[in-house]
């Protein structure tokens, strides 16, 4: 016959001490501190990276609307008399085109008379299509519009009645900073097709 003996499951233990519950509890406060800091950390730089990428694209839309208005500056398919830079200056200018070819230039979207302006003070570009100013980005702290001939060589600004007609490309320079105050710079030069 075979004996079962009677055995305790903590025979032989005789549990935590006291120094071995604290170096556990500080075992454990430091590694909740370490994952703590770390989300914290995560939390911030995707916080950051975002506000950096929502003023990339606005600024990424404007410059993309600009170029499209300055390619088409001049489109005349019916010889309509008007002039394709009526302004042109470091901070600001005007294009016009007869998109629609009825010789007459149009105020409504898509517009045929564009302008824009950079508001210093208030750190905006502001586009005109004819019904009025309208903020299209804001945290802008630079703007430079530059004016070169087909030559290549620049313009003096604001370029004078007798060389708006000469312009066949025109750089532009935008500096922002994002909500946290990064800055974010671009530069681009876009070629005018009609001329």
């Amino acid at each position: 016959m075979i004996g079962i003996a009677n055995v305790s499951p903590r025979a032989g233990r005789a549990g935590m001490t006291l120094v071995e519950l604290m170096v556990a509890i500080s075992i454990f406060g430091v590694v909740t501190a370490v994952i703590f800091t770390f989300l914290t950390n995560s939390r911030a730089s995707y916080s950051d990276m975002s506000t950096r990428v929502e003023f990339q694209q606005a600024a990424r839309a404007v410059l993309e609307l600009m170029a499209t208005e300055i390619r088409t500056a001049g489109c005349n398919p019916n010889d309509a008399a008007f002039e394709r830079f009526p302004w042109a200056a470091a901070q600001s200018y005007q294009c016009r085109m007869d998109l629609n070819g009825n010789k007459a230039i149009e105020v409504t979207e898509p517009a045929e008379d564009v302008s824009y302006a950079y508001n210093a003070g208030a750190h905006e570009l502001v586009r005109n299509s004819g019904a009025g100013g309208q903020v299209i980005l804001h945290n802008v702290t630079g703007l430079d519009f530059r004016y070169f001939d087909v030559a290549g060589v620049e313009l003096a600004r604001p370029v004078t009645v007798a060389n708006r007609a000469r312009i066949r490309s025109v750089q532009i320079d935008i500096s922002g900073t994002t909500e946290r105050g990064e800055p974010v710079r671009y530069v681009t030069r876009v070629n005018v097709r009609n001329g």
